[in-house]
This record gives C-alpha cells, structure tokens and sequence, in this order.
C-alpha cells in the first residue's frame, strides 16, 4: 500500500499529462482486452488501472482506429465497463480517457485493439436500469420471488419433503426459542490479548443471523403468524446490535460479514411480518453495515475494483450485492453498490482463477470462496442470467480433481491445504448439477461430500438434478492451469493408491495472498503417501510462524542463492510456466523464476520430467548475475537415510529415493524443527498441532556463475525401492527401475533431452 500511494502521489496533473496510460502495478487488475487479444466472452469487459486525479471516466470503443462511428460510454465511477448488448464479430479499437473534479478531461489513451471470434459466448451484462426492472419493487427478490411460492409449496410436498422438514424442524425450535445473544467481547486476530474472541464472534453471529434466516424463509413459503412473529422478532434482535461493537467491519470483519448479508436475507424474506418502523429500523441497521463494508472493506468500489486482490474482499462485494437488491428503493446507496457489484462480477471476478479452473490461492480458500459465490451465482440465475457461460465457473471444480484425486493424503498448494477435502464442500456437487458434469460428481461421491451445503434454506432450494457420477476415465491424468501457473502431473487421476503425482508452481501471480508458495516449487505424493511435502501449515495468519518461517523459500521444495530465498508474499509477477508437453507415459513442465531472486540471477529454469509411473527428474539450470552458491530444499514428515549423494525417505505407505546428479558432488546437511515455531507471537492463544518436518540442503560447495544440478527421485510402494544408485554412461545418466534402466541425456546445456527405455525413446524440446 506504501508503494501504491507513493507512485500514485508522484503523477503528474492532468493538464500535463497527454494521455492517462501507466504501467499496471502488480496488485492492479490492469488493462482488458489486452492489446492484440482474442476475447472470449461477447461483449468483453473493459478495464483499466486508476488514476489519482479521476473523478470519472470516458470509454470509446469502434470498428476503425480513428474512431468514427465509436459508441461512447462517459461518467463511468471506476475503472470497469460492460456493455449490455452482444458487440459483431471482428476487430475492434477501444480507448478511455480521465475527467477530475474541475471537469477537465485528459488526452485519450492510447488504442488498444482486440478481436470478436464468431465463438465467442455472448453474456452482455444488464444496465443498472434492465436490473433495477428485473428486480422490480415487491418482496422478496433473493433466491425467490413471489411467484416462486406455489412452485416451492409443491416442491415441499413431493422430491424436496426431506429438506423441507428439516427445515421446519429448524423454525419450530427457532420460533420456539430465545434469540442468541450480541458477542459481548471485542475480539481482533491483531490484538493477542483478545484473539482467542475473533473467531467465536463469527461463529456466533453466523448462528444467530441462520437462525433468523430459517423462520424468515418458513414464514415466507407458509404465511403461518407463529413463523412470521418470530422473524420479526429475530429480525429486530439483530438490527439492534451494535456495528460499533464486536461485530465492527474494521474490527472484526469475519463477524461483521455474516450480519451484513444474512440480515437482509432475514428483512426480504420476512418482509411481509414486519411494520413500516420495523422495516425503517432494519433498513437503517443495513444501510449502516453496507456503509462500513463499502468504505472499508471495498474502498468505496473505486479502490476493489483497480486492486481486487484482497482477499476478504472477494467475498464481501457479492454479500453487499445481496444487500443491494434487498435494500433497492429503500437504502438509498443500494444502486451504487447494486451497480458495483454488476460490475465487478462481470469485469474483476474471480480474481484468483484462470479460465482453466485454476485457483492460485489453493484448495482450502478455492473452498471457502466458491461456496459463497455460489449465493450470488443462485441470485443472478434467478433473474435470467446464465453465469457457467464465464470460462471459470465452466471449469471450476477441475482444479480439486486434478490435486486432490480421492484418497489424496493433501491438496497441494496455498494456506491450510495440509488436509484433505472436507464433507462440508458440497459446493462441489452443486458445481456437478449446474454444469452437469460427471466427473465432479464422482469426485464428491468419492471423498463421501455431502449434498446439504449446512444451510436449511439452502439444502431446500438447491435439492433437485442431482448427476450420475462417473469416474473421469477419459480424462487426460495431467493438466497445467496456465493462468496460475500450476501444473499438476498425475500417473492415475481416479485412485491415490495407484497413483504419483508430481504439483509444480511457477506463477504469473506471485506469492500473495494464501498462495505463498515459491515459484519453481514441487510436491511429490505417491500411493496414497505424502513424500516431499510443502509447508501450508498456519496456526494464525500473519504470526511469527507464519512469517517467517512458511513463507519463506527455505521451507518449501525449491532453490536458494547464497542462502537466501525469493522475495516473499509479493504480488509481483516473478513466476511463468515457460513450456510444457503433457504425452502418454510423459510429461514435461518448465518454470522461469529468475527475477523472483532480486536481481542475483541472469535466469533460472526448473524442468519437471515425468516418466510414468514413478521416475521424476528434477531439473535446474541457473546463471547467476555474480558467482554464487546455489542450496536445493527438500522437505519429509520423517528422517531421510542419507548415503553419499543418495537420500532415502521411507514413509508408512510409500518412499522415495532420491540421487544428486552434480559435476562436483553437493554438501548436504539436515535437521528437523520449525524457526520459529507454531503458536509463537499473538498465535499464542491459537492451539494448533502441526506433524514435525525434516529438512535437507543440497548445497553446491564452491561459488560458480552457472550450475546444472538433476534430482533423481524414484518413488516407490512400501518395501519395494529401488535403490541401485544412478549411473553416468558417457554423455547418459542411466537410471535403474523396476522395469529396467532408463537412460537420460542432456544436449546444449539442458535444452534438451532424449530419455530411452527399451520400448521408447522421447526427445524433449
């Protein structure tokens, strides 16, 4: 945020200015289309970076580079636009420009061209005028509306009776009980001596406000006095909390979102019980917790939409959505942020995905964020908007498939993907419905994920078109999600057990955010057993652990130079997957990471070869800026058996052995422990366990400009290694297998490769 702020105060006034264009920083969302692009979606949207002296901007686009005929769109609030109409086929121009507060407009930018295919989806978005009709004046407008009732009360009766009666079973006991109370203590994740009341302050004011959501929606559906006194009962409890108290958006924004939206999930749906004052009182509590959201968690829509990557906030802009069209005609913000919100979902959203499925900030958040999106995604559904035809959210659960196959003993990359997937995630099955995909669902069947998301209301809504799960059999076992930068190379994708699996990252989107691992980083798993593991342990965001320890390149599978690792928790986009060959029995991934070591190195390519089924190359070859040291980390939950150049790590399931391939043999050193260790700093108050790691430190022992190092690991099934050592042959590398050996030679300093077996020869390029 200092370096924002510093570069943006140093901008020039727009009179001196000829045209707005800057380069976009690393935290910005930047300029689409990009130059020269073929866009996917018909209209695209248009973004473009913030400048501090923009009160509003003009937007052009047109068929011709002069501009004639241009359609122009003025008065824009922030740096996004869609057009509400699908745009013909072919090549197009576009351009903006800066009016500040005198009114003064700046020189246009310059031009950028991108490229309409006839296969491009259409999915203009509404104006705000198309929505606010949509929409319309009556109650309730999220997830149903009025006309919705008969077809729910049939639902009730017949294929949604189970879900209904649980359902009920709720309201009763909540119509029948006391409200839960306001937390009383002001607990913050920054304050050690009240850290341990952050979270149960969420988790107590996610409760009360469902509660009030089950007899609000029975109320609804049933018109019974009994439901609707009280949901207006619990609707007036939780307006009067206090939003200065410990459910404060700057406090505790965990407490302070569930309140924001599920109490006007509570005011829509029980609209009818409520009085002119009730809803005036409601109406004031909403527009107050919008308010803070909007200011400090969105950065008044101008700040979210020109650098979305934080992550609350992600989550926070579709849950002030809800508020938006709950509060239409009755808050007076709720265009603004109805308008926000139209435009950050079709523009900037997701941010942390690519049109693969990809999700930098790993498995565990991908769960987390996707289940709350999935509101939004029911909401637009119902006013006539098919939101699968984003690339992302066709693809979306492809990235649990690929790094988490069932049986999987971790889910690879980004915070907290030490576990395994959770039953709770039956976002993935709602995912299987809406696309129909067969795979996702066998994914779900497989890791037993329940089709109740936790929500009575929603488990009701959501019960119909279940899928046929079928095992993904005919999909290719390897996939590199381009966009994150995270390729995941699999022997079998259907059976843990059967399977070896090699994730590799180097990534356009940095270390950010949960997805702090290094570029050019590794995991390997083999038959159902974690080997060379990463560390995504957390025992609280941010503490000294945390730090200084997880984020650091030393406590991941990757490379140091002269002892130090790669700029930690940038946003910069140091990593790239330069090139890759996904084949039948072998794949091949390259990752560039050189400007991620500071300047010390002139490049740095990883090569991950992988002979199917269980012989993995690690490959590096670096030249550095000076003469250097180069230290290679690897990481075991248990002791490895070091012979010469050889290491051995034997494992309850599986192992693997692991041979240096080096010019000069590397000094290795190992110890295990963590510095500093869990549970220190204001983690204090956080009990977490987490399973002691091993260390190793492959060293090159003299400082040398240049150094091609290869890593042999064979995995192996419990009991069953191969431990013959390898062998140079002449200019080969003979690597013994139970198969017998494979030989592996290296031309032109790495650029490539011939690898032969006696059934197969590959050369690699």
């Amino acid at each position: 945020m200092k370096l924002l702020l510093a570069l943006l105060l140093s901008l020039p006034a727009l009179a001196a200015a000829p045209s707005p264009d800057r380069a976009r920083l690393p935290e910005e969302w930047g300029y689409h289309p990009a130059d020269g692009a073929a866009v996917a979606l018909n209209p695209p949207s248009f973004t473009w970076v913030h400048e501090r002296e923009a009160d509003s901007y003009t937007l052009q686009w047109a068929r011709s580079a002069d501009f004639s005929g241009a359609v122009t769109v003025d008065k824009l609030p922030w740096t996004a636009y869609t057009h509400n109409r699908p745009l013909p086929p072919g090549a197009w121009f576009w351009r903006y420009r800066i009016a500040d507060r005198q009114g003064e407009t700046s020189a246009w930018s310059r031009t950028r061209t991108f490229t309409i295919t006839a296969s491009a989806v259409e999915f203009p978005k509404p104006s705000l005028d198309e929505m606010r009709n949509r929409i319309g004046s009556s109650h309730p407008r999220l997830f149903v509306r009025g006309e919705d009732r008969d077809k729910f009360r049939q639902w009730s009766a017949s294929g949604g009776r189970e879900a209904w009666q649980a359902l009920q079973r709720e309201a009763d006991r909540v119509a029948a009980g006391t409200p839960i109370p306001e937390p009383t203590e002001m607990g913050s994740a920054a304050n050690p001596k009240t850290v341990q009341f952050w979270w149960p302050n969420r988790v107590q004011t996610e409760r009360a406000c469902m509660e009030a959501e089950a007899v609000a929606f029975v109320f609804w559906l049933t018109g019974e006095e009994k439901y609707g006194a009280a949901a207006r009962r619990y609707a007036l409890h939780l307006a009067a909390w206090n939003p200065d108290g410990p459910t404060n958006w700057r406090l505790n924004d965990e407490a302070a979102m569930p309140i924001l939206f599920r109490l006007a999930r509570v005011y829509d749906w029980a609209y009818d019980a409520l009085t002119a004052d009730d809803r005036a009182r409601i109406q004031a509590a909403m527009r107050r917790r919008g308010s803070d959201a909007w200011k400090y968690g969105l950065g008044s829509g101008v700040g979210h939409i020109n650098s979305p990557y934080g992550s609350h906030a992600n989550r926070a802009w579709h849950k002030l959505g809800e508020v938006a069209i709950a509060g239409l005609g009755d808050i007076p913000e709720a265009d603004l942020w109805l308008r926000f919100a139209l435009d950050k979902f079709w523009g900037v959203y997701p941010v942390w995905s690519d049109d693969d499925g990809g999700w930098h900030e790993g498995a565990s958040y991908w769960a987390g964020y996707n289940t709350k999106v999935t509101w939004w995604l029911d909401i637009m559904t119902r006013y006539g908007i098919d939101v699968f035809k984003k690339p992302y959210f066709a693809h979306a659960a492809d990235y649990l498939l690929y790094t988490a196959p069932p049986g999987s003993p971790d889910m690879g990359f980004g915070d907290l993907s030490y576990s395994k997937p959770s039953p709770g995630w039956s976002v993935v099955e709602y995912y299987a419905r809406r696309t129909r995909n067969p795979s996702w669902a066998w994914w779900a069947a497989e890791w037993g994920i329940h089709a109740d998301a936790g929500e009575p209301v929603l488990a009701f809504l959501r019960g119909a078109s279940r899928v046929d799960p079928q095992p993904p059999t005919s999909l290719p076992p390897s996939k590199v999600f381009r966009g994150i930068g995270v390729a995941i190379l699999n022997s079998d994708l259907t059976d843990s057990a059967r399977n070896v699996q090699i994730r590799f990252k180097s990534s356009p989107f940095g270390r950010q955010s949960h997805g702090h691992d290094p570029h050019n980083s590794f995991t390997l798993n083999a038959y159902g057993e974690q080997l060379l593991v990463n560390n995504v342990y957390r025992d609280l965001y941010g503490s000294p652990f945390h730090v200084q320890w997880v984020w650091e390149t030393k406590a991941q599978n990757a490379m140091l130079v002269n002892g130090q690792g790669q700029k930690v928790h940038s946003p910069e986009p140091f990593g790239r997957i330069s090139n890759f060959q996904l084949n039948d029995g072998l794949d091949w991934v390259t990752g560039d990471a050189a400007e991620a070591y500071q300047g010390k190195l002139r490049s740095y390519q990883r090569h991950v070869i992988f002979v199917k089924p269980d012989v993995v190359l690690i490959v590096d070859e670096v030249e550095a800026a000076a003469p250097s040291t180069f230290q290679f980390m690897l990481h075991g939950q248990g002791k490895f058996e070091v012979n010469g150049q050889q290491l051995r790590l034997d494992r309850p399931k599986a192992g693997v052995v692991i041979d240096y391939v080096n010019a000069e043999p590397l000094s290795l050193r190992q110890w295990d422990g963590y510095d500093p260790p869990p549970g220190s700093g204001s983690a204090a108050n956080v009990a977490r366990q987490f399973p002691d790691q091993w260390h190793i430190e492959a060293a090159t022992r003299a400082p040398a400009a240049r150094a091609f190092v290869v890593a042999v690991l064979r995995p192996y099934r419990k009991g069953q290694p191969v431990t013959d050592p390898v062998r140079r042959e002449s200019s080969s590398l003979v690597i013994p297998t139970a198969r017998g050996d494979l030989k592996v030679a290296f031309h032109s300093a790495g650029n490539f490769a011939v690898l032969q077996t006696a059934a197969r020869t590959w050369i690699l390029k």
